[in-house]
Formats: C-alpha cells, structure tokens, sequence
C-alpha cells in the first residue's frame, strides 16, 4: 500500500464524507473504512471533520429558500471551524460574461461579514465589490444568488 502524506489523507477523507453520510454510514465504520485504506488521521479531526462535512450537508442551499429580505437564522447556518478573519461566510453563484454576445460564466463567490446579512445585503456587497475583484478583466454581473451560509465557530481543541 503507497504511503499518502497526512494533508492528503485529510483531504481525501473529507471528500469521501458526504457519500458515506448519505448511504447512512456511522462515523466510526466510516473511521475503520479509512483505516482499511490507509486514510487515517487524528481520530479527534476525524469525528471534527465527520461533525463539519455533515452539518453542511444537511444545511447545503439553505438560503435559496429563504426569502431576500430576511435574515437567515442561526440554526439555518452550518457551523465551522475554518480560518476566515471574519465570523459569517457566504457562498453565491454568480452569472457573468466579458461582452452580451458571449455565454454566461457561472462562478462561485465567497463573502465574510463581522455581521448577519440578509441574502439580498450579501448580494448587493457582491455586486458593488466585483468591480474590484474583478479588475483584469472587467466583466458585467447579471446575475447572484446566494446559496449557503455559515457560521465561523472556534475549535473546542484550539480554545484548550
């Protein structure tokens, strides 16, 4: 069996989680599944990343239904552990194009906010800071739509 570095291990391991918590799988088969394939890590990041991956699951495009004017509920957002300075990060698609004639180009856009925003706030950030984002090649914005929002928590092992 080839040795995987551990950033990779921790990686593959990730991606691997949503299928496994879709077909129903506990995080500890899931944990003796990676082990048979040489995946382990730290079992305390394990069941951390297992709690991360399946909390952003089942809150996936939450804010598609919630309406434009209101804010998003603490319990609507997914909580994680990444390292953004701020404490509320959003996730949009965005539509755009370099001239009308030619098609549409679908991205997606990360926003943070010190701050709850309402979908329609974080579109409008969206739309006044693409310019600058977007300064190499200036491309117009037709469309946002704001797909999923989270909640940046610290992690129990870095608050010891």
């Amino acid at each position: 069996m080839p040795i995987i570095a551990l950033g990779l291990r921790r990686a593959i391991a990730i991606k691997l989680i949503p299928n496994a918590f879709k077909s129903g799988m506990s995080a500890s088969s899931f944990i003796s599944q990676l082990r048979l394939k040489g995946l382990t890590y730290r079992r305390t990041n394990m069941f951390a990343d297992w709690r991360t991956v399946n909390n952003i699951e089942a809150k996936k495009d939450v804010l598609k239904y919630i309406r434009k004017d209101r804010l998003p509920s603490v319990k609507s957002m997914a909580d994680v552990e990444w390292a953004y300075d701020k404490e509320y990060i959003y996730k949009a698609n965005t539509w755009s194009r370099i001239h009308p004639d030619e098609p549409l180009t679908e991205r997606q856009v990360t926003f943070t906010s010190d701050k709850p925003l309402t979908p329609a706030q974080v579109e409008e950030q969206i739309a006044t800071k693409w310019s600058a984002w977007e300064r190499y090649i200036p491309e117009k914005v037709e469309r946002i739509q704001v797909t999923s929002a989270y909640h940046r928590i610290e992690s129990p092992l870095e608050a010891e």
